[in-house]
């Protein structure tokens, strides 16, 4: 199917894997053709799993404004201000019934909440940098608050209750019980591995994917999903492929997701797949 560049208004970019390399860094050619996309009036969106306070250096690295979907859609917030534009938060009674299933896990749950201005991003019982969570964001204690019993604590804007394991059948274990709940149609449960951590399970609303915080963008801006063009290389980079009006995979991209769309880009995440495929699609015109 051919592109038409003129149509496209709209940048949407995964992190990890698709506009990051190995080293999570921008490549210089990467940034230039996006700052350049920016100059000529493109909008950009950063959609990533990521919390937005991992997110937002990289959208503060080009001049102008950038939006950014994170954690997987749950929140929308725009660069350089970092103002909240949308929001969807796990209903709290919810959150207790998954959490009395996680008491039969062997490891406590990480729970994300927005709580950004506050400086914290992830709620814990243990402290973050206990071996059972694998290293899981580094370790880093500055934006992790320890909460205790969790079931106990008063919780609010949970996003993302996250449970890892080194052992993939555990998480599947436990997706199936969280499957067996009454309002289980109310949730999505997705299960990737984090490079270099272990395997994860997050569980958000279901409603929500990084397409949804897409989607809160254009309706802010009055603009169709045609115009957009993505770029992704795993399972939750799905829904914004097919519902964009162009979806390009990464040649770096898993299986599942090069055989579910109709563009492949021709390099990797190492090779500025994203960079070069807006410009030989002559969306991008130097």
């Amino acid at each position: 199917m051919s592109i038409d560049p003129t149509q496209i208004h709209t940048i949407a970019v995964d992190l990890d894997g698709t506009l990051l390399n190995s080293k999570s860094r921008i490549s210089p050619l990467t940034h230039s053709v996006l700052q350049k996309a920016i100059d000529q009036g493109k909008n950009l969106v950063i959609a990533t799993g990521r919390r937005f306070y991992s997110s937002f250096p990289f959208a503060k690295e080009f001049r102008g404004e950038v939006h950014v979907v994170s954690n997987n859609g749950q929140i929308l917030r725009k660069s350089p201000s970092a103002e909240r534009i949308s929001e969807s938060y796990l209903e709290l009674s919810l959150v207790q019934k998954i959490l009395h299933l996680g008491k039969e896990f062997h490891t406590p749950p990480i729970l994300h909440v927005d709580k950004f201005e506050e400086g914290i991003d992830m709620l814990t019982e243990i402290p973050i940098t206990d071996r059972i969570y694998h290293n899981y964001s580094g370790g880093d204690q500055s934006r992790t608050k320890k909460v205790g019993d969790f079931l106990s604590a008063d919780l609010e804007k949970i996003l993302v209750i996250c449970f890892l394991s080194l052992h993939k059948e555990d998480l599947i274990s436990l997706i199936r019980k969280v499957s067996a709940l009454p309002e289980a149609s109310e949730l999505r449960c997705i299960l990737t591995k984090i490079p270099g951590v272990s395997y994860c399970v997050e569980i958000i609303n279901v409603s929500v994917s990084k397409w949804s915080g897409i989607s809160n963008f254009l309706f802010l801006k009055g603009l169709d999903g045609k115009g957009v063009v993505a770029f992704g290389d795993e399972r939750n980079d799905l829904e914004m492929l097919l519902h964009s009006g162009v979806g390009f995979a990464m040649k770096n991209a898993i299986p599942e997701i090069k055989k579910s769309v109709r563009h492949i880009t021709r390099y990797s995440n190492e090779e500025d797949g994203v960079a070069l495929a807006l410009v030989e699609n002559r969306i991008i015109l130097f």
